[in-house]
């Protein structure tokens, strides 16, 4: 019970707050373990989807920008009690996992196991991920995380008992070899549509 109430609170503040513009410069010193909530909740978006006047998806998201990933990175360390060398290589690892994508976590609940699913072999859900001129890219890839909730619930404590977990991946370039995210783009858009209607979870980017 305490650890439903918690995750209804967290969920609450970031859907209650209004996260400024996020920046996607590489920090300029590592985040601090005790950092990690508050910068977890400058990256978070929530969203959800309507259809015939009722909520037929509800949505957390999570972009990995720099600042965040650095933030995961180091809570991850922490949380493991890693030295210095095992540190180092597991920064290193998971910095080259996301290289050439951008990364967004994904908790989501709906009154219908069918409705919250994202697979691809389900076809429910286009799932792309927008610039500010509404030029996209689609998921190269959609995954559902079978990580314990114990884990699941420290490094994303808006994730509850009723939520699902999902890792997208969305390629930095569009096919044309241009970045979707470039010194002049103004804003991401995470766009989830299907025939239950769509939402668009929205990070404003620093200048």
């Amino acid at each position: 019970m305490n650890r439903v109430l918690g995750a209804l609170t967290v969920a609450a503040l970031i859907a209650g707050c209004h996260p400024g513009p996020v920046s996607m410069g590489e920090p300029r010193v590592a985040p601090k373990p005790g950092e990690y909530l508050s910068i977890l909740k400058h990256w978070t978006r929530h969203g959800h989807v309507l259809y015939d006047f009722d909520e037929a998806l509800s949505l957390d998201a999570t972009l990995h920008g720099p600042e965040m990933r650095a933030a995961y990175i180091e809570k991850w360390i922490d949380a493991y009690k890693l030295g210095p060398d095992d540190a180092a290589r597991t920064r290193a690892q998971l910095n080259a996992e996301v290289a050439d994508v951008w990364e967004i976590h994904v908790e989501s609940s709906s009154h219908n196991i069918d409705v919250d699913n994202f697979s691809p072999a389900k076809k429910i859900w286009r799932v792309t991920l927008l610039d500010d001129r509404g030029r996209s890219v689609a998921a190269s890839e959609i995954k559902a995380l079978r990580d314990r909730r114990e884990v699941i619930t420290v490094l994303y404590p808006y994730a509850g008992t009723f939520t699902r977990s999902w890792r997208f991946h969305f390629p930095k370039q569009h096919v044309d070899g241009q970045p979707l995210v470039g010194p002049d783009t103004k804003k991401v858009s995470l766009r989830i549509a299907g025939p239950q209607g769509a939402t668009d979870l929205v990070w404003e980017l620093a200048k």
